[in-house]
């Protein structure tokens, strides 16, 4: 393939900069040790060692460097590339680095292993000619091509607008982050009121909230008791977008710490829409309204935070809370994410109900395969064959395994015993690595967690659905990413078509300046009102009309048509 030089933006380069380890030269001459025609053509490891300039914007480093990892050292090991990071940083330092590089190209680093950027900094770059088009190369890699076989979504969502791919990516399915909209409700009040059915409708979710309230469940003579209950500022921990859905299909929490990518949009037959202008909203609104309004729905819903949730839930005298929103199970967390029994397992999700005119959804979500824009070449690589096969290597089984949990035989095993997340025989277990184990002579850090992985959001690997329930679970009445899974699977069954939510897409110039500020804007007002119809400060009846014509004034109909543009842009890409 045509090696893609700086020399089209900077007419001359150094030779220093061209110098790999062992003083071969990137300009070394064809048939030499790092001249390959095509990634599949790759062998690892190299005939001699090539050293690769990194940069890497981390959240979190892992305790450490990243040029003091066990998984760095690991992969210099297995393909004979040494990765000089000479860019490891997080936070506003990485993010201010960064942008001074792409100011001055020569700066740039042979591979950006994780930068942070949107889709639409990516493809500027790709387009200013400082990152390379990987489209050409990707098309031998063998795990690149498995995985999109495997996860059918994943090349659109690395597709840029232009066509072009510029990053490699991460695959990390998880599974039960797609259903994070979820409900919970005690099991035992179910069995007392209302003979062991829980309810499957919205009329049944309301007489069952009423028993709650009347008839004194937990037997301490005082009504207490709280029906159901959230609130703003978790994962996923309002109960709003849940209950909407049993009226019209809405993916807009009030709560979400994941980023919600085109809230409140849906596709109907290659259209985009926006649910909170339905009449079907509007409904939803007026059934909301009648929970709180009766007090089935808790009336500090809105105005608590996670501590004053969690103390109402773990009230040691006496539950208090019949049905809770959240990602994950809010009560006794001491033992539920310690994988240990407790008080929690008298909780089970609550599958969605159906509304009067029989909907019946999950809040679904697409897995994000963008992730922290992992895996992108930089114009100044000599090696581009040799950089995605780099990254395609990651992808296998064990370099995947071993970006996570480090060495085998210490951070995890091989092993077919026992059963994975999706019930099946297992591929590996993790081990849990105690804080004063003895690093023998190889200088990292002691404690868990330090040193031995890398960070998740500079990890690359082939966590699809499949390899990740291929996790052994040590065991399933009590361990966490097993009920995770269930509860999935549960939600799964009512999950809506895929072809109905909105990728998370590129945006250019006015373009995205509407997106930006409509999702302010718009989303904030439409977040604003839902509480204010549900709690009666907006009049759901009176106050309809006025809410739509806002939304109208504020520039709806072009946010809307913006999504539009840029989505018939993503599915013509995709033919």
């Amino acid at each position: 393939m045509k090696k893609n030089l700086i020399t089209k933006l900077i007419p001359v380069m150094t030779a220093a900069s061209m110098v790999v380890s062992g003083g071969i030269t990137a300009a070394a001459e064809e048939g030499g040790p790092f001249d390959f025609k095509s990634v599949s053509e790759v062998t690892f490891p190299l005939e001699e060692k090539l050293e690769l300039d990194v940069f890497v914007y981390a959240t979190n480093t892992g305790g450490g460097t990243f040029q003091t990892n066990y998984v760095t050292d690991y992969i210099e090991e297995k393909t004979n590339i040494h990765l000089n990071f000479v860019y490891d940083l997080d936070g506003d330092d990485a993010k201010t680095k960064l942008n001074l590089i792409m100011t001055d190209p020569s700066s740039m680093p042979d591979i950006f292993l994780a930068t942070n950027w949107t889709k639409s900094e990516l493809q500027s770059y790709g387009q200013q000619g400082l990152v390379i088009p990987l489209d050409d190369y990707l098309a031998d890699a063998p795990m690149w091509n498995q995985m999109n076989k495997e996860c059918p979504s994943r090349l659109g969502d690395l597709t840029m607008s232009d066509g072009h791919v510029y990053n490699y990516g991460q695959t990390n399915e998880c599974f039960h982050c797609q259903f994070q909209n979820r409900m919970y409700i005690y099991m035992p009040w179910v069995e007392s009121l209302n003979d062991g059915h829980v309810p499957e409708t919205t009329e049944e979710l309301y007489e069952f909230l009423k028993k709650v309230k009347e008839n004194d469940p937990n037997g301490n003579g005082i009504a207490d008791e709280v029906p159901m209950t959230g609130y703003i500022g978790g994962w996923a921990t309002d109960p709003t977008n849940w209950l909407v859905n049993a009226f019209v299909q809405n993916n807009n929490p009030l709560s979400n710490t994941n980023p919600t990518v085109a809230a409140g949009l849906v596709v109907n037959d290659g259209k985009i829409e926006y649910s909170p202008m339905k009449d079907e909203y509007k409904e939803a609104m007026a059934y909301i309204h009648k929970l709180y309004a009766e007090g089935l729905l808790d009336n500090q819903t809105f105005t608590q935070d996670n501590t004053q949730c969690v103390a109402l839930l773990d009230n040691p005298d006496a539950n208090l809370v019949a049905v809770h929103a959240g990602g994950g199970m809010q009560v006794d967390g001491e033992h539920f994410w310690a994988n240990q029994e407790g008080p929690w397992q008298d909780w089970t999700v609550l599958s969605p109900v159906a509304g009067p005119e029989g909907i019946r959804l999950s809040v679904m979500g697409l897995n994000n395969y963008f992730a922290s824009c992992q895996g992108v070449v930089s114009a100044n690589c000599e090696y581009p064959e040799i950089a995605v096969a780099l990254f395609d290597f990651l992808c296998n089984t064990e370099p995947t395994i071993v970006q996570s949990n480090g060495p085998e035989g210490l951070g995890w095993n091989y092993t077919d015993e026992g059963v994975g997340l999706d019930g099946e025989p297992p591929l590996y277990e993790k081990y849990y690595i105690p804080e004063d184990y003895d690093w023998v002579g190889n200088g990292y850090k002691q404690n868990y967690g330090k040193n031995y992985y890398w960070a998740s959001d500079a990890t690359i690997g082939q966590g699809t659905a499949h390899y990740r329930a291929r996790l052994r679970v040590q065991n399933p009445d009590t361990d966490v990413e097993y009920h995770l899974q269930k509860w999935a699977e549960q939600y799964a069954e009512f999950a809506p078509d895929e072809s109905t939510i909105v990728p998370n897409l590129v945006f250019e110039g006015q373009d995205a300046q509407v997106v930006s500020e409509g999702t302010l804007t718009i989303g904030g007002y439409v977040n604003q009102a839902c509480v204010q119809f549900i709690t009666g400060d907006l009049d759901v009846e009176k106050d309809w009309d006025t809410y739509i014509s806002k939304l109208e004034a504020m520039g709806v109909e072009n946010y809307i048509a913006t999504y539009q543009k840029a989505y018939d842009a993503y599915m013509s890409n995709l033919q």
